[in-house]
């Protein structure tokens, strides 16, 4: 039989911002009889020392040696070290060679990553994703830690940069950070910022509360919410700000994509979600909104993420020098998770499709299914 696949949860961030902390929070956490593994790219550097640790791990633990010679039989706290920088771009090798070992060698129940804050976390789970370790690997949420006081008088202009929005775009939790420090209005623009995403965050929530770090957590999936919760966000996908929200379905490899319809008397949508394997052509995706989404009088909205081969998208309005024409130009996105597109339409423009509007959201799913690559063989 298949080995079970370990659980693994990347943990990104700006420099400086908790990354370490909430990996310590974390491990406090951990059943007392279960191993963690810890995977960062330079020791020291980032401040994952033997201190930390012990007090994370209740134990006397010192300096590099920390837990690699731990008898994980009875749990603990392995940590291994990839040398030569960012394990997201030129030390991938390393880093996939390094999750493996510590897998098989140690056989943790979940292993956490921590890239450096200078790290692209999407290029992270791509790299968990290889033919290396997909097998061996159930990646769990992505976890953003965030400093607060950045929403404030404080701010070091941190948010500003690319690099923060995709280690946020990424992470299907925000975790707050130095809440402890900060006022309650900068907690509070910390909160509002986090609920402001497309797909919408499984959770934004404040490191330094009680117990918050937990498998709970470490275990959402961005963008899901359970039947019970869908009643207050009903009216989301009727609000051209707002997230598309789905419970959380089981999306097979190149099968049907999961449609969630919604209506009101002014407007209907449909959002689609495609597996994380599934890969849509580039030209044909473009002909799709160049040439039917933006020519229909009736679209007041759309939103989608799409994965074209290494590369994740959004599809971008870009008008004409004339101001009349547009089309659409892709732009790369660090969310990893699954491919997804949601349409919004005004009823009342296309009676026609009004008088049909569920052959409308079909035809849609069969034009998306002829941009998406044949199955691997």
């Amino acid at each position: 039989t298949m080995p079970t696949p370990t659980p693994v949860n990347v943990v990104t961030g700006a420099l400086g911002a908790g990354k370490t902390t909430t990996i310590a929070r974390a491990l406090a956490m951990r059943p007392a009889n279960e191993t963690w593994a810890v995977v960062v790219n330079e020791f020291g550097a980032l401040g994952i020392d033997g201190a930390l640790l012990d007090d994370a791990i209740g134990g006397d633990v010192g300096a590099r040696a920390i837990a690699s010679d731990r008898d994980s039989a009875n749990g603990g706290v392995v940590v291994r070290e990839v040398n030569g920088g960012c394990v997201c771009c030129a030390t991938a090798a390393p880093f996939t060679l390094a999750v493996t070992q510590v897998i098989r060698r140690y056989a943790p129940a979940r292993v956490l990553v921590e890239p450096s804050g200078m790290g692209d976390a999407g290029r992270v789970i791509d790299a968990l994703r290889t033919e290396h370790l997909k097998s061996s690997v159930d990646i769990r949420a992505t976890l953003c830690v965030v400093d607060v006081r950045e929403f404030g008088a404080r701010e070091s202009g941190v948010r500003t940069s690319a690099l923060f929005a995709a280690q946020c775009e990424c992470a299907d939790a925000l975790v707050g950070s130095f809440a402890d420090c900060a006022t309650a209005d900068e907690i509070a623009a910390f909160e509002a910022f986090g609920r402001g995403f497309w797909p919408k965050k499984a959770a934004v929530v404040i490191g330094e509360r009680a117990n918050v770090i937990d498998a709970r957590i470490l275990d959402v999936e961005c963008g899901w919410e359970g039947a019970s919760d869908d009643a207050p966000h009903a009216s989301n996908a009727m609000n051209p700000s707002g997230p598309f929200v789905l419970p959380r379905p089981t999306l097979v490899y190149h099968g049907e994509p999961w449609m969630l319809k919604n209506a009101t008397s002014e407007y209907a949508s449909c959002g689609y979600a495609f597996h994380v394997d599934d890969v849509f052509v580039r030209p044909l995706l473009k002909e799709f909104f160049d040439a039917f989404v933006l020519r229909r009088v009736d679209v007041a909205r759309f939103k989608g993420i799409m994965r074209l081969g290494a590369d994740w998208v959004r599809p971008d309005i870009v008008h004409g020098d004339d101001g009349a024409s547009h089309s659409i130009a892709f732009t790369s996105v660090a969310y990893r998770r699954d491919s997804r597109f949601e349409l919004i339409r005004t009823r009342g423009i296309d009676a026609d499709t009004d008088v049909d509007e569920d052959a409308f959201w079909n035809l849609i799913r069969e034009k998306l299914l002829a941009c998406r690559k044949p199955p691997r063989v």
